[in-house]
């Protein structure tokens, strides 16, 4: 189950990639693949059990996933210095930014959840 999960999950990152490469467009192609993922999921209104059971594996990984970002970082060394003011200002409003995104987010689905369960009759 979580081996099929796993392999629709590369099936989009594939595909983001391709699109990535073949239009030459800025965004990763890894971000890209996982925002054809959310538009599909969101189309089909529910997830694959599959899916949910690999990315549940998954995200007790995902601090290595984001390290070799990171790491990469240490090799910028000039580049940093020369523009630390604008990395700094980037950083404090995209995370900013994410976490009121997210706030508002969870409490969009918390709201969601309630009138849900009061229209199934669930208390």
């Amino acid at each position: 189950m979580m081996l099929k999960g796993f392999m629709w999950l590369m099936i989009f990152l594939v595909i983001g990639n391709l699109l990535q490469t073949m239009f030459s467009l800025p965004v990763v192609g890894s971000v890209l693949g996982m925002l054809i993922l959310f538009m599909v999921l969101i189309a089909r209104r529910r997830s694959s059990r599959s899916m949910g059971i690999a990315a549940s594996h998954l995200i007790h990984y995902f601090t290595l996933l984001i390290l070799p970002s990171a790491a990469g970082l240490f090799f910028l060394g000039s580049t940093l210095t020369d523009n630390w003011l604008k990395l700094l200002i980037a950083i404090v409003l995209g995370t900013l930014i994410s976490s009121v995104v997210t706030l508002l987010t969870m409490q969009a689905m918390v709201r969601w959840q309630q009138r849900r369960d009061k229209t199934a009759g669930i208390s």
